[in-house]
């Protein structure tokens, strides 16, 4: 029943001369959380942004985050407090990985 107003409503606006837009689905948002000792560091993820930042606990070091985006990867971007990369458009991003300091493992998030 809502696909045929939805329709109806289309036709009739096409036939008024009314332009007519959508509005694209939500990019989805991936949230990861990285542990080391006491401290958790918060990484999110969207095709738009991304960024890992330090969270609860005793947390030495930098947060630090790398983005696939456009075809590429970047390199690892870190920051005292939080690591953020926005990308042009806010779109793009197809893997995201954080991490809580230089040489530790890290989270990923696919889109």
């Amino acid at each position: 029943m809502k696909e045929r107003l939805k329709m109806a409503a289309v036709a009739t606006a096409a036939v008024a001369g009314v332009a007519i837009t959508t509005v694209p689905a939500q990019a989805h948002t991936g949230i990861v959380n990285v542990s080391r000792g006491d401290c958790v560091y918060f990484g999110t993820s969207s095709h738009g942004e991304a960024d890992t930042t330090k969270g609860e606990g005793d947390c030495k070091g930098h947060a630090w985050l790398r983005v696939k985006w456009n075809g590429a990867i970047s390199n690892w971007i870190h920051d005292p407090w939080k690591a953020r990369f926005t990308a042009p458009g806010l779109k793009g991003i197809t893997v995201s990985d954080h991490k809580s300091c230089e040489t530790c493992s890290y989270e990923t998030v696919k889109h």
